[in-house]
């Protein structure tokens, strides 16, 4: 999948008009002399537009695939597929966009969306989306409005791009560890609370002479944390920091706690040879939250697994997404446009769902075997629809500057050493962060 966090994803191919292009990007801005170019074929009568997205081998695979199915139904268009990896891709782009010559079709990172939409470097699709194939009432909305900006937060507005996919955070657990110690498989229908995951990750861990041999829990992502029990990082107008409230105080302090004080969940030194991902698949992690694009990877694995919600209070939490984007600057505009459909469209969604690692943007398809896939694992697949319904997009899309949430994310430190608590870091985070936010989101405050 899938979009990397800021700090640490049948089409009816429809041909669209100049009228279209010209009366519906009215009101872009620079982009709408560009967009007024619509096609510009060569003396071959061909487009060759390039297209640029990270993603592991497999990902790569699924769109090398969908990349010739359409050119095979595209036959004047040729795609250029600049794969650029993961970890590189934002510098990568950066400097390629500041350098005025970005490719015509990219991903866009949800972290990375405002930014990128206030500095003029994305076409507005709304109007062509509007006129095509794509039904945006079947989209999952967490997954579409979070590539929509009305020139001061992101969420609304105008639209940008096509989620590529949606991934919503679950718990994914080693049913046999569960067997061998005793402990009764999750629920699928109900999340355990804060309690209930830390009685169940202390039955999981196992310790001798003071070693650690097997952890019940992997890290928590704290803004599921945070959110899935009550907490809050924004005031509703967004205009201040809310994350020193008592509820985000004590989700931060629980799961500092978890390593910090009850020893089950790995720390950081602990992590240093083996991630969380690895750990459990060499059966030394018992429970890991994470996405629906690490299911191809643990079908390799020769124990029994499954997935459950979160631990929160109504399924609450964060889902990642990766969106379709096109350069505000590209000559190609309705060759792009095509691209962007057909791979955020049912075709492209159903052969990324097939591979198994993302949840297809429409919510009819989720619920077909095309996603759900009975006979493999996970058995309880239908744990990514329910978690997809109630999470919401991280706290790093909610405003075009997001320092304030770097500040946030970087200030957390001492508390995950054991260093301060949870009040005493969010409460003198507060002024710092509230200042960053003003300054660095202007249009909020006109």
């Amino acid at each position: 999948m899938n979009a990397p966090k800021r700090n640490s994803g049948k089409v009816l191919l429809l041909s669209l008009s100049v009228a279209l292009l010209t009366g519906g990007l009215a009101g872009c801005g620079n982009s709408k002399k560009e967009a007024e170019a619509g096609n510009n074929p060569d003396a071959g009568g061909q487009v060759k537009i390039q297209f640029a997205g990270w993603g592991d081998p497999s990902e790569k695979e699924v769109f090398t695939k969908l990349i010739q199915s359409f050119e095979k139904a595209n036959p004047t268009i040729k795609v250029d597929y600049l794969h650029i990896p993961s970890g590189d891709y934002v510098g990568k782009m950066n400097t390629i966009l500041a350098g005025g010559n970005a490719p015509d079709v990219l991903y866009v990172p949800d972290g990375d969306f405002g930014r990128w939409v206030s500095q003029d470097l994305l076409l507005p699709i709304g109007d062509l989306v509007k006129n095509s194939s794509i039904d945006t009432a079947d989209m999952w909305a967490s997954g579409l409005d979070r590539y929509r900006y009305d020139g001061s937060a992101n969420g609304q507005g105008e639209l940008y791009a096509l989620p590529k996919d949606i991934g919503p955070h679950v718990l994914y657990y080693n049913k046999d560890i569960f067997s061998k110690m005793n402990v009764p498989f999750l629920s699928a229908e109900k999340p355990m609370s804060m309690e209930q995951l830390l009685d169940t990750a202390k039955k999981l861990t196992v310790s001798k002479n003071g070693k650690t041999t097997q952890y019940g829990m992997g890290p928590v992502w704290w803004e599921d944390f945070v959110l899935a029990h009550g907490g809050k990082f924004l005031s509703d107008n967004k205009q201040e920091f809310t994350g020193n409230s008592q509820e985000t105080i004590d989700a931060l302090q629980f799961a500092a706690d978890l390593t910090n004080k009850h020893g089950v969940v790995p720390s950081s030194a602990a992590l240093k040879d083996l991630n969380d991902s690895e750990m459990f698949k060499t059966g030394k992690l018992a429970m890991m939250v994470s996405g629906r694009w690490m299911v191809p990877e643990f079908r390799k694995l020769g124990f029994d697994w499954d997935v459950a919600p979160l631990s929160g209070k109504d399924w609450g939490g964060i889902s990642g997404s990766v969106g379709l984007a096109i350069y505000s600057k590209t000559k190609h505009v309705e060759a792009a446009y095509k691209l962007v459909e057909y791979l955020g469209g049912p075709e492209g969604q159903r052969e990324q769902s097939l591979m198994g690692f993302s949840i297809p943007s429409f919510k009819s398809m989720a619920s077909t075997d095309v996603f759900l896939q009975p006979g493999q694992k996970p058995e309880h697949a239908e744990v990514f629809i329910q978690a997809v319904e109630k999470q919401v997009s991280g706290p790093w899309t909610a405003l075009p500057n997001a320092k304030w949430y770097d500040l946030l994310a970087q200030g957390l430190a001492p508390m995950w050493e054991g260093k301060k608590s949870a009040a005493d870091v969010l409460n003198e985070l507060k002024p710092k962060i509230d200042a960053a936010i003003k300054e660095g989101n202007s249009g909020l405050f006109k």
